[in-house]
C-alpha cells in the first residue's frame, strides 16, 4: 500500500504540470511579496500587508494556471474552486509567517518567502484535482 503510493505520489511530482506549476509558483510567490511590500508603505503592517499581496497574487495565479497549466476556460466558478484550493495554503503561510515574523523575529520578506516554498506541493495537488479537474491530460 506505501509503495503504490510512493509510486504515485513520484509520478505527480514529476509530470510536467508540476514543472511549470513550480515556474507560475516562483513568480507568484514574488508577485505575492512584491505586492506585500508595496502595501507595507499603506498599511503599515506587515501581516495585514501579506495578506492583501497574497489575495492580489491569488487572482494572477488563477489565469496563468488556468491558461498555461491546465488550459481550462476561466469563469468565477472556476475562480471560486481555485481560491478554495488555497484556503489550506494560506492557513499554512500565515502561520509560517507569524511564526517567523512574529516569534523567531525574521524580516517579513524572509517570512513570506518561507511560507511559500513550505506550503507549494500540498497546494499543487488542490489545485490540479479540485480547481481544474484532475488527471485531465
Amino acid at each position: 500500500m506505501a509503495g503504490k503510493i510512493m509510486r504515485r505520489l513520484r509520478r505527480e511530482i514529476f509530470d510536467w504540470r508540476f514543472i511549470k506549476f513550480l515556474l507560475v509558483g516562483g513568480f507568484n510567490t514574488f508577485s505575492c511579496t512584491f505586492f506585500a511590500w508595496l502595501c507595507l508603505d499603506f498599511v503599515h503592517d506587515a501581516n495585514i500587508s501579506f495578506i492583501i499581496g497574497y489575495f492580489a497574487s491569488n487572482l494572477l495565479a488563477y489565469i496563468i494556471n488556468g491558461v498555461w497549466i491546465f488550459r481550462e476556460a476561466l469563469s468565477w466558478r472556476g475562480y471560486g474552486k481555485f481560491a478554495l484550493s488555497y484556503v489550506p495554503n494560506f492557513l499554512c503561510e500565515n502561520l509560517v509567517v507569524g511564526l517567523c515574523y512574529n516569534l523567531l523575529g525574521l524580516p517579513p520578506v524572509v517570512s513570506y518567502l518561507l511560507a511559500a516554498v513550505l506550503a507549494v506541493p500540498i497546494t499543487y495537488l488542490l489545485v490540479k484535482y479540485f480547481a481544474f479537474g484532475g488527471a485531465k491530460e
